[in-house]
């Protein structure tokens, strides 16, 4: 019975080495890790936060219609020599209204400035009155 048990044994064995020779064959790795211990216990970790955009949303703001105020500007005076009337000079000769016999608005030439009628240095005064006529600021 003694050799029936070791016959049983040996064969155990050989059948135990055939498989793990089969094993390491069929994976064809050199490293094998065996690791044996007792595991750690289990970790609850609560999934992480989803963020959920809002649907956006259009509020059409009131339309605001404020009416200006009217602004009223008033013109500068203006002061000026008038070109008519008896003392202004409607023909630009330097010679009054008043006393401009003749009007040379369409009869212009560097004639009639000079002789006793015109007014050469056009300071206003006729030649006939002026003392110095070729002067502007004398008369």
């Amino acid at each position: 019975m003694n050799r029936f048990i070791f016959a049983r044994r040996v064969a155990a064995t050989a059948l135990g080495l055939a498989a793990l020779v089969a094993t390491a064959a069929s994976h064809a790795r050199t490293d094998v890790h065996l690791s044996i211990g007792i595991p750690a216990q289990g970790v609850y970790v609560q999934p992480a936060p989803v963020y959920v955009q809002p649907e956006p949303v259009y509020v059409q703001p009131r339309p605001v219609y404020v009416q200006p105020q009217p602004v009223y500007i008033q013109p500068q005076p203006v002061y000026g020599h008038p070109r008519r009337g008896p003392w202004g000079d409607r023909d630009g000769d330097g010679i009054p209204n008043a006393h401009d016999r003749w009007d040379n608005r369409h009869h212009w030439s560097h004639a009639h400035r000079h002789g006793p009628r015109g007014d050469a240095d056009r300071d206003g005064v006729p030649n006939r009155h002026d003392r110095f006529p070729g002067h502007p600021y004398r008369h």
